[in-house]
This record gives structure tokens, sequence and C-alpha cells, in this order.
């Protein structure tokens, strides 16, 4: 992708509807098959232009709703085009979550993320709305149904392709287990701790185009697996995760006990593990210009699947 002229005329009036003033050229940070990203030097800041591409279209709108219920969580938009998968931001201040080596903090982001979700759950139609993808748990198992067979040929072994294919019925299972204990809600999609922005100490989420509606928990199998990097071995990433797991549950104890949401997480960290490679197979790869560069990413996510499964039962 490349930023077109009906776009740079697009920032230019936005940029002037803030009468904020350029001082410098506008900088590419980042052009792929899938975002273009510009920064724009102004008197009055540095803002940022993002086009989200055809597979994160809503993400403009949903940045700004967002905003518009989380200033304190949710980066300030500045503009978002209503057909087109264009938005301007303002700059982010302080520093991502990955360069604070303190769990307290890290925690803390974490049971912020789930407050927000918790607050979503009353939104779900409305950001279905704004053209947010809809992968509640009954479309998440027709996906499975339907799907599992292709994303195995995406680069499993036939060994590992039989194994998943025999689990399929326990995965349909696990969906039944998990639906109705907490409400849908909104899932970031990759939430890694370099999309989580320190400011004044309260951390801030971004970079959206990626979510979904879904079963909240979802959210946390990226999460879990940015925790590698606290742990020596894989032993103690579990004990690790396990650490984190009551931070993000509390706030869902409004509507179950902690015992039960523990339940529903443990059966979650596993069915998360597919339902993020049928989003790359369903909902990413299909739209990509090059699809050399994400093709395998199906079957590994079913690889993370098979080695969870092994760890937690050794």
């Amino acid at each position: 992708m490349k930023l077109t002229l009906e776009a740079e005329r697009w920032i230019k009036r936005e940029v002037e509807n803030v009468k904020a003033i350029p001082t410098a050229t506008m900088e590419e940070i980042k052009a792929t098959d899938l975002t273009v990203i510009q920064k724009i030097s102004t008197n009055k800041g540095t803002f940022y232009y993002k086009d989200s591409g055809t597979i994160a279209k809503f993400e403009g709108k949903l940045a700004h709703h967002l905003h518009s219920f989380y200033s304190d969580k949710s980066v300030e938009v500045t503009a978002f085009h209503p057909a087109k998968p264009w938005l301007l931001m303002k700059e982010l201040q302080g520093q991502p979550l990955r360069e604070v080596k303190d769990k307290k903090v890290w925690k803390q982001a974490l049971q912020e993320y789930a407050e927000l979700q918790v607050n979503e759950t009353k939104h779900v139609e409305q950001l279905i709305q704004l053209g947010v993808p809809d992968r509640r748990l009954p479309i998440l198992k027709r996906e499975i149904q339907s799907n599992l067979n292709e994303m195995c040929q995406t680069g499993l072994s036939h060994e590992k392709t039989v194994t998943i294919m025999n689990i399929q019925e326990e995965l349909l299972e696990m969906c039944d287990k998990i639906e109705g204990i907490v409400p849908c809600s909104l899932d970031h999609g990759d939430l890694h701790s370099g999309n989580i922005q320190l400011v004044e100490g309260k951390p801030i989420f971004f970079d959206w185009g990626d979510a979904a509606v879904t079963h909240p928990f979802f959210s946390t199998r990226v999460f879990w697996n940015v925790l590698h990097e606290w742990a020596q071995y894989d032993s103690e990433w579990l004990t690790i995760i396990n650490e984190f797991r009551p931070s993000y549950l509390e706030p869902w104890t409004k509507f179950a006990p902690m015992k039960e949401l523990e339940e529903i997480l443990k059966i979650s960290d596993q069915l998360a593990c597919v339902y993020r490679g049928l989003g790359w197979l369903l909902y990413i790869n299909r739209y990509r210009a090059n699809i050399e560069e994400s093709e395998q990413r199906p079957a590994q996510w079913l690889e993370v699947l098979l080695e969870h499964r092994e760890l937690v039962n050794s």
C-alpha cells in the first residue's frame, strides 16, 4: 500500500482543521500490503496518519469510539474518514509497557484492559455496527467445523494434522463450556506489550486493527505469550501466567466466582489458539497481497495449541 494523493489531501485538510501548521515533510513510518503509517510534525505537536486497509477499515471508528468512552485508556483520534480506512491521531507520549520491567505495572495494565472489556459488554451491538468483526462463539464453532482441516494444511505435519482433527469435537465442546458465563465483549486481537503505552504511569491501549467481538478471555492468549520474557524455562512461564490470572479476572467477578472464571480462562488458553489461527486464515491472509509472509500462521497457532496441551499435561 502507498499513500495516495487523495489521502494526502485529506491529511492536509484535517491538520488544518485543528489549526496546526506542518513543520516538516510527512515521514513514512510503515508501508506494507496491510497498513500505511505517516508521521506529520506540526507546530502543535506530532500526528500520525494510518491507513488500515480493507481488512481493518473499522479501526478509525473503533478508536474514536474507545477514546470517547475511555479518554484515559485510548489514543486520541483527531479525525477519521467516514467511508475510508483512514484515521489521524495524536502522538502518544510515555513509553511502551515492554520497556518497563515491573510485574506490578504489567498486572495493573492487564487489569485496566479487563475493566475496559467489562464496560464494552454494554456496547457489543454498537461495535458490530461500527464494522468490528462478529466472531462470537456460535460463529467460531462454524468456523472450526468448516476450516480446521484447511488450517492444518497451511504447514502442519500429517501426524499433527491427525491429532488436531481428532480433537475437533473437543474444541467445539470448549466453546459450549465457556459460553454464557461472562458476556461477549471487545477483543483487541494483538494485546502484546508493544501495543500498550504507559503515559504518566497509566496504560493506553492502541492499534485495534485486529479487533473483534468475541469471548473476551481470548485477549489474554497473546499477552501470555509475551510473558515468556519473564521466564527462563517453560514451566516457569506457566507459573508466571498463573500469577497474572487474578489481575485479569478480578473485574469479571461481577459475573461469576473467581474459581469458575479461572476454569474457563484455562479452557480459553487452548481455544484461543484456534481462534487466532482462524483469524489469520479467514480475516487476514485471504486479503493479503504478500501471502508468503503469513501463509503458515494458522498452522503455527495449531502448533502452539499442541505445545500448550503437552505443557499443561506434563
